[in-house]
């Protein structure tokens, strides 16, 4: 078992606070993802579990150890790094099968799992080769089979693919997956960005100003953000949020529509919907919102429409083929259960009905 338990984790540099008491489950064979923007934590909290950083205080456990006062190369770990770390002197081969030698493997233990981590990764034909005689791609392929041919307890990898191009991070990203659904290898990975941590996840832990501000399956935080942060944070576009007040009678307005809800903390609410669930109907009618067009931007497989509701700007995703123009008003539909509401003084959702 293989399991990592963060506990109360805090880390302070001089007179700031990088990590907030956080804590975090990752359970045996789980991929979870540490996603966030630069600065919120994230890398910090992996190098720590790596055992790259010491923490202030809390506690780290990987299995049934506790790890917290032990170094990198006693806790069971590989890392893949964002810039390969690659040795420009060694070839592939002697690359792959470092960590082997560091723990000192048999030759021919060496061969063996050195050229099954190739075989995995795809680089078997490039074992004689330099770095300097590569791609970014399959170095940092050569990165991954290295850290794998150690057969460790928990794999963690910090912005692996970033420095990639666009077409090349998606094969990667597929190539990745794939791999690590046949090795079932405990992984922790760190990123900023959300289609991957969408895309690769069983778990993704959002993380903000130096906390988790929520841990769940990629569908539960992409329809159900605990905070406004994660629905603005994950999503291309992302969420809409549009500031209202209650009504007299009850509920919300809207665009000229009514919808209930639940009671605002402060007098405020914000109504949130993602693009996609805001549905463009051909005449006004009871329920539907009244959005002004600013912005018609064809992008293939749909029109990106930048509008105005009740003066404030959202984002509304329609089919390729509808005839909408810049300045007339279009009639809005949410769709069925979609609708998010936050609290805009904690940022937290509120779930409760009214």
């Amino acid at each position: 078992m293989a399991g990592i338990r963060a506990e109360n984790i805090r880390k302070i540099f001089g007179t700031y606070e990088a990590l907030k008491s956080v804590s975090l489950e990752v359970a045996d064979r789980e991929f979870t993802v540490l996603l966030g923007p630069s600065g919120c934590g994230k890398t910090t909290l992996l190098r720590i579990i790596a055992g790259l950083e010491t923490q202030t205080s809390g506690e780290i456990r990987i299995g049934d150890r506790n790890v917290s006062g032990l170094p990198p190369r006693r806790r069971g770990i590989a890392m893949v790094f964002q810039n390969y770390a690659v040795f420009p002197h060694l070839t592939v081969f002697e690359n792959v099968a470092f960590g082997l030698r560091m723990k000192r493997a048999t030759a021919d233990e060496i061969d063996r799992k050195v050229r099954r981590a190739a075989a995995m990764m795809h680089i078997e034909q490039l074992l004689e080769r330099y770095p300097s005689q590569l791609s970014g791609g399959q170095r940092q392929r050569v990165a991954v089979a290295r850290a794998l041919a150690v057969e460790p307890e928990v794999l963690l990898m910090d912005e692996p693919l970033s420095n990639l191009d666009a077409l090349l991070r998606m094969e990667m990203r597929a190539e990745l997956k794939g791999l690590l659904q046949e090795t079932r290898t405990t992984t922790i990975y760190v990123t900023h960005d959300q289609v991957e941590a969408m895309s690769l996840a069983d778990r993704i832990a959002v993380m903000h100003g130096g906390r988790i501000v929520q841990y769940d399956r990629p569908i539960r935080v992409y329809q159900d953000p605990a905070t406004a942060f994660c629905g603005g944070f994950i999503g291309s576009p992302p969420m809409n949020f549009i500031r209202t007040q209650p009504v007299e009678g009850g509920g919300y307005r809207i665009g000229g529509a009514a919808f209930p809800g639940p009671a605002a903390p402060a007098g405020e609410i914000l109504f949130g919907i993602r693009p996609e669930d805001l549905i463009v109907e051909p005449e006004s009618g009871p329920g539907l919102i009244d959005a002004e067009v600013g912005v018609v931007e064809p992008l293939g497989p749909h029109l990106l429409l930048t509008v105005r509701i009740d003066g404030q700007p959202a984002r509304v995703t329609a089919a390729p083929d509808l005839d909408i123009r810049v300045g007339e008003t279009i009639h809005l539909r949410p769709g069925p259960g979609r609708i998010r509401w936050f609290d805009p003084a904690t940022d937290q959702a509120i779930r409760e009905p009214a």
